[in-house]
């Protein structure tokens, strides 16, 4: 065990054990906020971060909140949180009717796949917004660390993320934008204080197990930003009148090495 990571990991589950990490306005976005009704944001393949970006959209006066799966199920998560469920098989067809049904201005990607059938429903998600009559903003799935220095690592997003990212910026229809949040602070809670699973075989700190694996030296320099967090900028974002095709998030900054 590194005593180093313990130690970070004991800061930062006292900074995050509520989800009540400050927040900071992303500096780079307008503040303006659209005038009229709320806007309906849609989310695909909800997950676990994504729980997050509903909560929060919920919680903003000027949002609603749809999701699309393949499931349709009175029991799940969304459900439980009267948050509408539309169901598809994410061809662009079923797709775009869902979008053009509840009027949707925003897509949210979630699906997280390390295989090629990331382009093939990304490619339907993008589709869909271009053909729809409202929906022209597309986040898709990357919520990683910095894609602009290293666009293929892990080595899987060269053959997913990378030949869709082409895509993107071979229209001019549908805006888009990539998320870069770096490792999440929920990762140092315990599995009932967050929305994140476990990952011990990737994260170097095990919270459920008190343990701690730190690869390198522990002197690299790493950032963890909260859950929550990402919610409230993912809000900010869909306020914003304009878009860039990067957006980056940061909260805490430390090394798993330090005391």
């Amino acid at each position: 065990t590194q005593p180093g990571a313990i130690a970070a990991f004991r800061r930062l589950a006292l900074t995050c054990r509520h989800f009540h990490c400050p927040s900071e306005r992303l500096d780079d976005l307008t503040e303006a906020t659209m005038v009229g009704d709320r806007q309906i944001i849609a989310v695909a393949g909800v997950g676990h971060l994504g729980r997050y970006i509903c909560e929060e959209l919920l919680a903003a006066p000027d949002f609603d909140v749809i999701v699309l799966s393949r499931q349709s199920t009175t029991t799940s998560w969304a459900s439980k949180k009267g948050i509408p469920i539309h169901p598809t098989d994410y061809t662009p067809s079923s797709l775009l009717s869902i979008l053009n049904q509840t009027n949707a201005t925003t897509l949210i990607s979630f699906i997280n796949l390390t295989s090629p059938l990331y382009i093939q429903i990304h490619s339907a998600l993008l589709s869909a917004c271009r053909q729809s009559t409202h929906c022209k903003r597309l986040i898709p799935s990357e919520w990683i660390g910095d894609i602009e220095s290293h666009p293929l690592k892990p080595s899987f997003y060269g053959t997913t993320r990378e030949p869709f990212r082409q895509a993107l910026r071979a229209q001019n229809t549908v805006t888009w934008t990539l998320f870069n949040n770096g490792w999440l602070a929920d990762y140092f809670l315990t599995a009932p204080k967050t929305h994140m699973p476990p990952i011990p075989e990737e994260f170097p700190v095990d919270a459920n197990g008190w343990r701690a694996c730190v690869r390198g030296t522990g002197d690299e320099e790493q950032s963890w930003t909260c859950g929550r967090d990402v919610g409230r900028a993912v809000v900010e974002l869909c306020r914003a009148d304009e878009w860039v095709s990067l957006v980056w998030m940061t909260r805490e900054r430390g090394w798993h090495g330090e005391d």
